[in-house]
Parts: C-alpha cells; sequence; structure tokens
C-alpha cells in the first residue's frame, strides 16, 4: 500500500472521530450543565524497513471544555445552579456519580432527584427528603435546603483534582474514575436557575461543516489515487 493511502485513512479516521465529537455537542447544545468535548491530534511519521517515512494523523486525546454555561432562569424551586466549579453527588444503583445539572423534582418519598429518578445526596451521603407538608422550599448560598418548618439538608457539592479524567456517562452524569471527592468550602448555589450548555452552536456547525469539507476532500484523494493505482496495473496487464 503507498504511502498516499496510509496517509489520507489515518486523515479520515481522526476527522471521524473529531465529527462524532461535534456532532454529540451538537446534540446536547440545550442539555443543562453539558460540557462541551474537543479532540486533540498528533501528527506523527513512521519509517517502515525498507520504506519511505509515511506521515500519520492519529486522534490523541479527547478533553473536555469546563467553562461554566450561562445561567437560566427557570423560577422553578427545584432548580439549583453552582456558581463556580464544583458537582452535585448523586446516588446511583453503581455508586456515587456527579453532574452539573441541577434539574431536580421530588419522588414519590419526597425525595429530592434528578431527572431519571437518582437521589441527590447530602454531606452525609443521605437522601434530601422535603417533609410533606414544606410550603416554601428555599436554598441559601452555600446549599442549604431549608423550609418554614427549618433545615432539610446540605447538597453534597464536590470538586477533583482533575476534572480532565472525569468520564461522562449517560442521564448527564460523570464517574470520578477513582478520584477522590473533595468538599467545595467557598461554594455558591443559587435557586430557580440551571446553568446552560457551554457549547457554542455557531462554532460547532461551522466546525461540522469544516470537517465534513475535508472528510469528502480525504476521500477524493484515496479515490483518485486508487483510480490511478488501477489504470497502472490494466496497462501492465494488458496483453502485447
Amino acid at each position: 500500500m503507498e504511502n498516499i493511502t496510509y496517509i489520507g485513512i489515518s486523515h479520515q479516521m481522526a476527522l471521524q472521530q473529531q465529527i462524532e465529537v461535534t456532532a454529540n455537542n451538537i446534540a446536547n447544545m440545550n442539555t443543562p450543565g453539558f460540557k462541551a468535548n474537543n479532540v486533540l491530534f498528533t501528527d506523527y511519521v513512521t519509517a517502515p524497513k525498507d520504506a519511505s517515512a509515511i506521515h500519520q494523523s492519529q486522534d490523541y486525546a479527547t478533553y473536555a471544555d469546563l467553562t461554566i454555561g450561562n445561567l437560566i432562569q427557570t423560577s422553578n424551586s427545584l432548580d439549583f445552579a453552582i456558581h463556580g466549579e464544583g458537582y452535585f453527588t448523586i446516588s446511583t444503583p453503581e455508586g456515587a456519580r456527579y453532574s452539573r445539572d441541577g434539574g431536580f423534582a421530588l419522588n414519590l418519598n419526597r425525595e429530592l432527584v434528578t431527572k431519571t429518578g437518582h437521589r441527590v445526596l447530602n454531606e452525609n451521603d443521605n437522601s434530601i427528603v422535603v417533609p410533606a407538608d414544606a410550603a416554601q422550599i428555599r436554598i441559601s448560598d452555600d446549599g442549604t435546603i431549608s423550609s418554614e418548618q427549618g433545615d432539610i439538608g446540605r447538597l453534597k457539592i464536590v470538586n477533583f483534582e482533575n476534572q480532565q479524567a472525569l468520564k461522562k456517562l449517560g442521564d448527564n452524569l460523570y464517574d470520578a474514575q477513582g478520584q477522590s471527592a473533595n468538599l467545595v468550602v467557598n461554594r455558591k448555589v443559587t435557586q430557580g436557575q440551571l446553568e446552560g450548555s457551554n457549547v457554542n452552536p455557531v462554532v460547532e456547525m461551522n466546525r461540522m461543516i469544516q470537517l465534513m469539507r475535508m472528510f469528502q476532500s480525504a476521500q477524493k484523494v484515496l479515490q483518485n489515487d486508487h483510480d490511478r493505482q488501477l489504470g497502472a496495473i490494466q496497462k501492465l496487464t494488458r496483453p502485447a
């Protein structure tokens, strides 16, 4: 296989990865607390034995844009937004998971839960239960939830030494990947707001158009090279 084929395929594989990441960003541009992803590439040269050097591309890593999204006013008393760094702690069957999405609700047991029914934890790793006769739910800057009857519980808001190592899961949750969850001391939480996605739809759409054009160009190069090789084979094998 000639160098141009190696180069073309490696570029297409790298572009395909970036297209998938960009498409996921676009799909989540309205997801509360979503952080856009980007792809790092590396170009390298390999030198096979008894052959010329081959210049190739490889998707090196995917990283998250940790920029805080704009705050969206909802006026819902169970919508909470974290100002600055930190994650809500969520209980799932697989263990503790973490999220920036503060769009919560109450289940049949009056427990504070996510949209998919996972329990939101307090600083003692217990459920936050709202009394049945509580009429007004309030939250202070430090994440303490209360009603006219008194304090209900304090949200467990944590952060991690390496946020880039967090693994995105479904339901807008993150897996800490073995990292220790550290309580955020200087926190600020507001009520009736949600953090919006930090995806810039104009930038992502323009990037998608550019990536598709680059992918098509690489495909055209491969097709032209294939036609050249096929033509050469036909000529060489043609009877004299």
